[in-house]
């Protein structure tokens, strides 16, 4: 495994797992010259995988982040109350969990098939 490919590939993936969110849809076509680029490779399971562990952890930092500044912008003070309530994110979590855990499962796949870990 080269782990440069793994590492560029959850690079894209949480840039265009991010982006998807802030920017909608189209911003998914980022995700389209790494799909090539990782059937292209000779390693494809690993730059794959790197793309799923990357959309995963880009969409669940995302959504976290969202619901930690919600909960932030909650507060009462001098009788002034604000409140932040933010719809429920958990299937939008659990997918994000589940993308990083069949990558990491994808990049093991990888790790035995070549026999090492880097080349």
């Amino acid at each position: 495994m080269r782990l440069t490919h793994w590492v560029l590939g959850v690079v894209l993936g949480a840039f265009a797992g991010g982006s998807a969110l802030v920017i909608g849809v189209l911003a998914l076509l980022l995700v389209v010259p790494g799909l090539v680029w990782a059937a292209r490779e000779t390693a494809r399971p690993l730059g794959f995988a790197g793309l799923l562990v990357g959309v995963g952890v880009g969409v669940g930092g995302l959504f976290a982040m969202a619901d930690a500044r919600c909960a932030a912008f909650n507060y009462s003070a001098n009788n002034i109350v604000s409140e932040c309530s933010s719809p429920d994110s958990t299937p939008f979590l659990t997918f994000a969990v589940v993308l990083v855990a069949v990558g990491a499962l994808v990049t093991l796949v990888g790790l035995r098939r070549t026999g090492h870990a880097t080349h």
